[in-house]
């Protein structure tokens, strides 16, 4: 942008172009991305209302811009040159700040959510369910120290004498999905999340953390979608919803 820019636009919507000249404005200004802010920011403050106190209002802040950006000297012109120099400078300011948070939002865009980033996952209490069978502690142990193949070898002797135990059941899968066997902990997760115990609304969100892990999105979106506002994982689920 340059002096003859900005004259331009003014020229532009003081309707002092010929159509030609006009054409090659609004041209210009759907294909330059600094002329298009320029001309844009130019549109909203001749669309401002005329009334007086609106006036002095955008007359007041437009000075008041002016001495904080650039030390406006009032005393060294008059006053029509300093609100023209002033709006000037004002395009230059928004053209440039438009310019910067492009290149930001380009350069630095949200990062993705990753399954590492939500697999927080409880700790492991089967003891103090039904009998004390060693595999229970064993899994447990396991499980607490990441070890997720003895963790299920341990679960499968718990499930082998107790088929319905829910909880066995859910982390066998949050164990699957920790070796990369996704597929294989959604064939546990689902059955638990149409059935009508406790942990339904955990089964719900570990189906959508196998996708993510996948990285199949619109499948993680689709999980997500299911679980409640009352669910302890819903904001969590909003989270990642906002951030795709």
């Amino acid at each position: 942008m340059n002096e003859q820019d900005y004259t331009l636009i003014q020229q532009y919507f003081n309707g002092l172009l010929s159509p030609e000249e006009t054409n090659a404005v609004e041209a210009r200004a759907a294909t330059e991305s600094v002329f298009g802010a320029a001309f844009a920011l130019q549109a909203e403050m001749e669309a401002f209302p005329k009334k007086e106190a609106q006036r002095a209002q955008l007359q007041s802040s437009l000075q008041q811009l002016g001495n904080e950006y650039f030390k406006a000297d009032s005393t060294q012109a008059p006053e029509l040159k300093i609100v023209r120099n002033n709006t000037r400078r004002w395009l230059a300011l928004a053209a440039s700040l438009a310019l910067i948070a492009c290149a930001i939002w380009f350069l630095n865009p949200r990062p993705a959510s990753t399954y590492a980033q939500y697999a927080t996952h409880a700790p492991l209490s089967l003891t103090v369910m039904g009998n004390t069978l060693e595999a229970k502690t064993e899994a447990e142990k396991a499980f607490a120290t990441q070890n997720y193949a003895q963790a299920i070898q341990a679960l499968d002797v718990v499930l082998s004498a107790e088929p319905a135990n829910i909880t066995a059941q859910l982390y066998k899968g949050i164990c699957l999905i920790e070796l990369q066997r996704s597929a294989e902990a959604r064939a546990i997760f689902e059955p638990i999340a149409l059935g009508n115990s406790a942990l339904i609304e955990e089964a719900d969100w570990y189906i959508a953390l196998s996708y993510l892990q996948e990285k199949n999105m619109p499948a993680c979106l689709d999980a997500l979608k299911r679980i409640k506002p009352e669910a302890a994982h819903y904001k969590e689920a909003q989270a990642i919803l906002n951030n795709n």
